[in-house]
């Protein structure tokens, strides 16, 4: 990311001072009223840790008289709770409204915050070393508490201590090392085995720790986890498990979270004094703002135990509460416990209606804030952008709430710098823990501008559940929606208006196009229809969103407008179907003619979204004749005949003759029969070896599928599987396939000496890209207990390469599940070297129609020969396919091929079969 401008780097909306060498600049920072204002950027706005550090930076800054703008740096409702990388952020978010910036953890890039000190503002971060910057650095002193931790844990007996923790976060890391510096000063050897990383800080994590700790036998009496969602997580998972916490493992945890005192039994833990560290890093700020000497550096801030009862101390021996009675203790505890409920239930209660304010959208504009009033807000705004490409972008002022009176009138137009309003500001002065919080309204693509809201810290939600950033997520739908309806809207029109015209391609409709058919079959002129329907668009439409779908129908019904005379009639009957009507059918416009010049129009790839898509057309050509009474039945005829030629090769055409209405009725009883054969389980699935070609030694199975109909005896996939794959069918089968080859090759397993045995199944292009295929293949897993070792898929490079960007995506999900990937029928698609490279990939298999010509034409020799050199220097397997003869195994041996399959080693045979032949 390039270093973010400053507002004073170009004249901005309202024109931005300028120094004497004539530079624009911004100056020290700015102070509204002549009052102090502190930045904050951080990831979140609430929950007990960004909360707490906000409600200290909020009441150091009330000592001072300042005011606190703090900035979400990440986008409105996402469901992140981990900040491994810092966000995005470019635009200079309320430059010219603060005096400098607190920066908790990495919530921008160190570029951002470089731009933001040459503009004279001073930084001061939170939790994140960063070596590049001259700032000062607040770090909790995780040593102190953390040998309190170990020192308390060898009071009792423990010399075995585990530490669990997600090592990915700095803080953590920093616990842990001063774990291990904690054990050797009390005389415990470090053993790296008692270390057991989790995947984040949450609950869920510490669930897992407690699944590996029992899994490895239980080697630690004690445990110090990273967090205390950790430990509450590891003590349920032990508690789950019949284990007993302390009497078991003693747990203590790390942070001083509510809920660390209502656990069973309570949470013995570090504290971690996030007021005192924002309170901390606002007085350096303060200090450095009004130009005293701040060092850069760390500063400690000390940490330190609270014993509860999950160490292994009795309740009477802790601190907590001092000197209570029993019934007084518990009556206190009830209370607390009561006010934590009413106060989230409050919230609970204000989401809702908030909720069904901004859903109702088309009742009431959301831009307007007056849903704000059912808050506890105090007052708010919301600016839209009106040109992002401005390095200082200018905010469209749509909306200004205030709850006691109203604003002074605002700008129409400020530039971000400038957002938000000072009137806000001075709002949020009058309150100790109220901050000016700024949050994007934007979820994934959808980015309208900002909401500013003043309101008091929330510190009980949790971590990006906080209600501000709740408000934003939903007022961000309720535009997109909004925006929805307006389209919808000026649709509804244009088709009022123009009933006969299509409203994406601005070609005639349907209706248009039968009643101009019609008229022509009354002339008794010579004519033809030409039904053209798109191959793979919904591929196109299901893998880049409806919006390059549409785009993608604009551009052919373009191309096909374009090869067509001005007399011929080109419409848009639906979906991805074209109909033409040629007004006259003499040389050099024969329907066949035209035809071969739609190829060629729709041959060049199109441009989608920055991508490069390629499509073909099959097309279906009727003669208009006497014998048609009916326009329905000349558009019948034309389908039926482009189903014909996509079923004989797609992006072909053919000319409806009679044969074909009667091959379109079995077509259609193939598709009932097939059906019900799914209901009766008439399927089978049927296995052929794949066997290393020295040796002759079977080391897989491919499955394939075989129908056994109940009077036509074993149906080969050829005379079905096309049916499927346009009905949809393919993707039960594929499912079914997928469980039922799982579930055999589980049983083949068990017995010793298969544990290497494998299995792959071949994927359609429907299956792959609308048939869930992740979900169905890690459910098959889970019910058959197969290891993803034992599975493969082959998928030809044709459905690949309809959409290479999101094939690698999904083809990694299955990669990370286990399984391995193999390119089917290899070197007849038209994938790239490039395109392979970027792919999981663990396997190619050689096309039939390579192996088949061998020893007999050289080409093909040299092609084979080239495969297996590519996939060896990929350091990918080759299996050839269909090796028939002796003579083909031992040229494939030549060619340095290892594996292969067909009739020489066997056809495909019931499972019954195939075990026999397992070495």
């Amino acid at each position: 990311m390039n270093r973010p401008r400053g507002p004073g780097d170009a004249s901005g909306p309202r024109g931005h001072a300028r120094s004497p060498d004539g530079k624009p600049k911004i100056g020290v920072a700015s102070q509204v009223s002549g009052d102090l204002t502190l930045g904050v950027l951080t990831p979140f706005l609430g929950g007990w840790y960004y909360g707490g550090l906000l409600r200290g930076i909020a009441r150091a800054a009330a000592v001072e008289g300042a005011s606190v703008i703090a900035v979400q740096t990440l986008d409105a409702g996402t469901d992140q709770t981990e900040v491994r990388e810092p966000s995005d952020l470019s635009y200079p978010v309320a430059w010219r409204r603060v005096s400098g910036f607190v920066v908790i953890i990495n919530a921008v890039r160190h570029s951002y915050l470089a731009a933001a000190q040459e503009t004279g503002k001073p930084v001061v971060v939170i939790s994140h070393e960063v070596p590049e910057l001259d700032c000062p650095v607040v770090l909790p002193d995780n040593g102190t508490g953390i040998h309190e931790a170990v020192g308390h844990l060898v009071e009792h007996g423990h010399r075995r201590i585990a530490f669990a923790g997600y090592l990915g976060a700095g803080d953590v890391r920093r616990r842990y090392e001063a774990y291990r510096d904690a054990l050797r000063a009390h005389g415990v050897e470090h053993d790296p085995g008692l270390l057991f990383p989790v995947e984040d800080n949450q609950m869920s994590s510490g669930e897992a720790a407690a699944r590996v700790l029992i899994g490895a036998g239980m080697p630690a009496t004690a445990v110090i986890t990273g967090t205390d969602a950790n430990a509450i997580g590891l003590m349920r998972g032990m508690t789950a498990a019949g284990y007993r916490v302390p009497e078991d493992l003693a747990v203590v945890g790390f942070d001083g979270v509510r809920g660390a005192q209502y656990s069973l039994p309570r949470l013995t833990t570090v504290d971690h004094p996030v007021d005192t560290i924002g309170r901390t890093a606002a007085e350096l700020l303060v200090r450095r703002v009004r130009g005293e000497a701040v060092p850069r550096g760390t500063r400690l801030v000390a940490t330190s135990l609270v014993v509860r009862e999950s160490c292994g101390c009795r309740r009477d021996d802790t601190a907590e509460p001092p000197a209570l009675p029993p019934l007084t203790r518990l009556e206190a505890e009830g209370r607390a416990h009561f006010r934590e409920r009413t106060h989230l239930q409050g919230i609970l209660s204000k989401q809702y209606v908030v909720s069904m304010d901004l859903l109702r959208a088309h009742e009431e504009d959301p831009r307007r804030l007056g849903w704000l009033g059912r808050t506890s807000a105090r007052a708010g705004c919301l600016g839209l952008w009106t040109d992002r490409t401005h390095p200082d972008p200018p905010l469209d002022l749509v909306g200004v709430y205030a709850r006691e009176k109203p604003t002074a009138a605002q700008p129409l137009v400020t530039p971000v710098s400038e957002f938000p309003p000072a009137e806000l500001l001075d709002v949020a002065r009058q309150d100790v823990d109220t901050v000016t919080f700024v949050v994007p309204v934007k979820v994934d693509g959808s980015d309208w501008g900002l909401l500013a809201v003043v309101d008091a810290v929330e510190t009980r939600t949790g971590t990006g559940r906080e209600p501000i950033n709740h408000w934003a997520a939903l007022l961000t739908v309720a535009l997109d929606y909004q925006q929805v309806l307006a389209t919808l809207r000026e649709q509804e029109e244009r088709l009022r208006v123009a009933a006969e015209y299509d409203h994406l391609t601005g070609l005639p409709n349907r209706t248009l196009f039968l009643e101009r058919l019609r008229e022509a079959m009354r002339d008794g002129q010579e004519f033809a229809v030409l039904f053209v329907d798109l191959d793979g668009f919904k591929v196109v439409n299901d893998s880049l969103g409806h919006a390059a779908g549409d785009a993608l129908l604009i551009q052919v019904g373009n191309r096909i407008s374009h090869s067509l005379r001005e007399r011929d009639t080109a419409a848009r009957f639906g979906g991805d179907e074209f109909l033409i009507l040629l007004d006259g059918v003499a040389d050099p416009y024969t329907p066949a003619q035209v035809a071969e010049r739609l190829h060629s129009a729709l041959a060049p790839p199109f441009r989608l979204q920055g991508q490069e898509v390629v499509v073909t057309a099959s097309i279906g050509i009727t003669l208009g004749g006497a014998r048609y009474a009916d326009a329905e039945d000349l558009v019948r005829d034309a389908d039926i005949a482009m189903y014909w030629s996509k079923s004989q090769r797609k992006g072909s055409h053919a000319l409806f003759d009679v044969a074909m209405h009667a091959k379109a009725v079995v077509r259609l009883q193939i598709e009932t029969e097939l059906r019900r054969a799914i209901e009766r389980g008439e399927l089978e699935v049927h296995y052929q070896p794949i066997v290393q070609l020295v040796g002759g030694r079977t080391r897989a199975f491919e499955a394939l599928i075989r129908w056994r109909h109940p009077t036509r005896g074993l149906v080969l996939p050829e005379h079905f599987l096309a049916v499927a794959e346009e009905t949809g069918l393919a993707i039960p089968i594929g499912r079914w396939v997928i469980a039922e080859s799982c579930r055999q090759l589980a049983a083949w397993q068990r017995k010793p000496g298969r544990e290497d045995l494998r299995i792959s199944v071949n994927v359609s292009n429907r299956q792959f890209w609308q048939g869930g295929l992740v979900d169905d293949v890690a459910e098959a897993l889970r019910l058959s207990r197969l290891h993803p070792r034992g599975l493969a898929f082959e998928i030809t490079e044709g459905v690949i390469m309809n959409n290479v960007g999101l094939a690698r995506k999904m083809l990694e999900d299955l990669h990370n599940l286990g399984c391995e990937l193999h390119i089917d029928d290899f070197g007849t698609g038209y994938s790239s070297l490039e395109a392979l490279h970027r792919l999981p990939i663990d396997a190619l298999k050689i096309d039939r129609s390579f192996v088949a010509r061998l020893g007999v034409d050289a080409k093909s020799s040299a092609l084979v020969h080239t495969i297996v050199l590519m996939g060896g220097n990929l350091g990918l397997q080759l299996i050839a396919e269909s090796v028939e003869t002796e003579e083909q195994r031992e040229h494939l041996l030549r060619l340095g091929c290892a594996y292969g399959q067909g009739h020489l080693f066997s056809v495909p045979v019931p499972a019954d079969e195939a075990e026999r032949l397992i070495s």
